[in-house]
């Protein structure tokens, strides 16, 4: 406080006018005592922007790693209906009254049923079933060959026609079907049986009277479908005497779950209840496992990927839990040390002001005021450049709405009150020291 604050103080001017010609006269000791405060500010505002960009990131990472996982499990299950598909189908629907001794002993079925029952099913709105395959079989001998055959009579898979993800644009057909319908006039031929008659697909054979082209000859399987010879469904009706009959539906599961295997057999005698369903349960359970293993995997994965994000968060906490009030009470004394010295270096001053009639409460409020606008100012100042560090530290472009967003009101408003609060307190005893100064001891001392 200089002449020109005494005579201020007689000419009774306020509070804050002094406290403005006070900063001026003391401009270095008020710079320091900012990059003080603007200090402990910025550790807060960037320690605390930081953790929540750190926050927000995971938020992030961890959303991103579910659409990624669901993404991966969506190709995971596509992948197994075409692994599936290429196996073959997995599920045989039955007439009720079909020995199971007898279809194993025959190779092949030896009831009967409607063949309006697989579209019924295809009809029915059923869910657990896809590549619906009507087949009539039976084992006959190859005329002027000697040949035992199994003759297959199929029209081709039926499509599930609310599958329509599976299904051509019109919806007539399957995209991939698993077999495709023996085109007329022509018949496929197992492995076996076109090698026992020196026969490859494009060659001319007659069977039951009449000539056909050979389509295809399907690779070895080293079961019954070695004997088989494929044909219109038509057809084998007519050879058999079958008109209008099927003896087995082939179709593949659509349930993952092996703790669901009974659900197919509830769902297609809800809309054929004269039936039974004979599942290739180890084809079913193998589809599962793998993907129940995969869908594990990819959890384990995120899991992981959420300890190690909480794990660097705890860390940071911790180190930012012991980082802020070590620089708060850094900062806390150093204010305190810069008020107390210019309070010393003024006392001829503040004797003056007491002698010429300013009040304690006034002397203190001076300081108390300075050490105010002192924590406001740097707060502002520390604030922003706390906020910036710490986004820029959490690699947030300067440029990105993120940034702009890092700005929190209520987090500069907490910044301006931590900083008063910090300055009040740090200058409070040096402005009582300063206020409770007996002016005529200071003045005997000049």
């Amino acid at each position: 406080m200089s002449a020109r604050n005494a005579d201020a103080g007689r000419q009774g001017l306020g509070v804050w006018t002094l406290v403005g010609r006070e900063i001026r006269h003391r401009k270095p000791a008020f710079v320091i005592g900012l990059l003080c405060v603007a200090v402990a500010i910025a550790t807060l505002a960037g320690a605390v922007t930081l953790l929540s960009a750190h926050e927000t990131r995971t938020e992030e990472i961890l959303a991103e790693r579910e659409r990624e996982t669901r993404e991966e499990m969506n190709r995971l299950e596509n992948d197994y209906r075409r692994i599936m598909r290429d196996m073959g189908h997995n599920v045989m629907v039955l007439h009720e009254n079909q020995s199971l001794a007898a279809l194993r002993s025959a190779g092949h079925p030896n009831t009967y049923m409607p063949e309006e029952y697989v579209y019924e099913l295809a009809t029915g709105g059923i869910e657990t079933l896809n590549h619906l395959l009507p087949v009539l079989q039976e084992r006959i001998t190859w005329p002027g060959r000697d040949l035992e055959i199994i003759l297959n009579g199929t029209p081709g898979q039926v499509p599930v026609y609310h599958l329509a993800r599976f299904l051509t644009e019109d919806g007539t057909a399957y995209r991939n079907p698993i077999i495709e319908a023996v085109p007329e006039g022509s018949l496929n031929l197992g492995h076996a049986v076109a090698q026992e008659l020196g026969l490859q697909a494009g060659d001319m054979a007659t069977l039951m009277g009449e000539t056909f082209r050979i389509h295809r000859v399907n690779r070895p399987q080293g079961n019954e479908e070695d004997i088989m010879v494929w044909c219109g469904l038509d057809k084998a009706q007519e050879w058999l005497g079958r008109k209008g009959q099927i003896n087995a539906i082939f179709a593949l599961e659509c349930i993952c779950d092996i703790d669901a295997l009974g659900q197919i057999t509830e769902e297609v005698h809800g809309i054929l209840s004269d039936v039974q369903v004979l599942e290739f349960s180890s084809r079913v359970i193998a589809r599962g496992q793998a993907r129940q293993r995969a869908e594990a995997e990819a959890r384990r994965a995120i899991a992981a990927e959420i300890n190690h994000r909480q794990e660097m968060g705890e860390a940071r906490r911790a180190f930012t839990s012991i980082l802020i009030p070590v620089v708060l009470l850094a900062s806390g004394l150093w204010i305190f040390f810069l008020i107390l010295g210019n309070v010393r270096e003024r006392e001829s001053e503040i004797g003056i002001l007491r002698a010429i009639g300013v009040t304690e409460s006034k002397i203190a409020a001076v300081f108390l005021c300075k050490a105010a606008v002192l924590g406001v100012i740097g707060a502002a100042i520390g604030y922003f450049a706390g906020v910036t560090v710490g986004a820029a530290w959490a690699g947030i472009s300067p440029l990105s709405m993120e940034f702009v967003r890092s700005f929190n009101p209520l987090l500069f408003l907490a910044s301006l009150l931590v900083a008063v609060a910090l300055c009040a307190v740090s200058g409070w005893v040096p402005a009582l020291k300063a206020s409770h100064k007996d002016p005529a001891d200071i003045l005997r001392e000049l």
